[in-house]
């Protein structure tokens, strides 16, 4: 009888132990975070990522004149840029466009450098950008008929600009100048005149060689991601 009762009172005693260290391993359990949570730190790390990626499509237009006694010319600009933000503040990209003058059309490919003066990439900022690359021109009827042989030439675009950060979206409205290079060549053949005073082609061909510098003030506005 007497081990009996023993027995019964080791039973309770491992199971009362047994209970207090579930109780314990209860109360020190951590919950899972909750999704919003997780979310807003996502947020929070892409926020600070030293490296990130953007792009850009920007559109404006180009005011300035080939011939200053007349009035000047207002003609059209497109361009879009990929690139990656270093830090909060510095941007490098690539990019190409498309610009119109009187009587040349440009196609550039550029690479670009813009520096936050003042706020960043998560916020509103002042921004100055610089663009410098090669582009290719093509000419309208009425110069191509003059010259046949065009060759491309330096672009060189600098920007002053505000930058409006909506979430991920980016608006920016710029002020600055564009420097654009063509030359052209018009090769034409030599004449002389026989006894009979019939003109014969002939000797070294004439050239005339065109170097044409296009400067011009640019309005633009861009929307891009990031």
């Amino acid at each position: 009888m007497k081990s009996g009762i023993t027995i019964l009172t080791l039973i309770c005693l491992i199971g009362t132990s047994w209970a207090q260290t579930f109780d314990s391993d209860s109360v020190y359990y951590s919950p899972i975070p909750k999704v919003s949570s997780l979310k807003k730190q996502r947020v929070e790390i892409n926020s600070h990522r030293k490296i990130s990626y953007f792009f850009n499509i920007q559109s404006g237009v180009l005011i300035g004149c080939r011939n200053c006694n007349f009035k000047d010319e207002v003609t059209s600009s497109v361009a879009t840029t990929h690139g990656v933000t270093i830090g909060n503040k510095l941007r490098v990209g690539a990019g190409i466009g498309f610009d119109t003058y009187a009587n040349w059309q440009t196609l550039p490919i550029f690479g670009s450098v813009s520096w936050d003066l003042f706020g960043n990439k998560n916020r509103n900022a002042f921004f100055l950008q610089f663009n410098y690359g090669w582009s290719k021109p093509t000419a309208n009827r009425s110069t191509l008929s003059a010259y046949q042989h065009i060759d491309g030439g330096r672009m060189v675009s600098t920007l002053a600009g505000y930058r409006i950060r909506y979430h991920d979206l980016k608006i920016a409205i710029g002020v600055g100048t564009k420097y654009q290079l063509v030359k052209a060549l018009n090769q034409y053949p030599s004449y002389y005149y026989d006894f009979r005073g019939m003109p014969i082609v002939g000797g070294t061909a004439n050239s005339t060689t065109l170097r044409e510098a296009l400067n011009r003030l640019a309005v633009t506005m861009s929307i891009g991601w990031k």
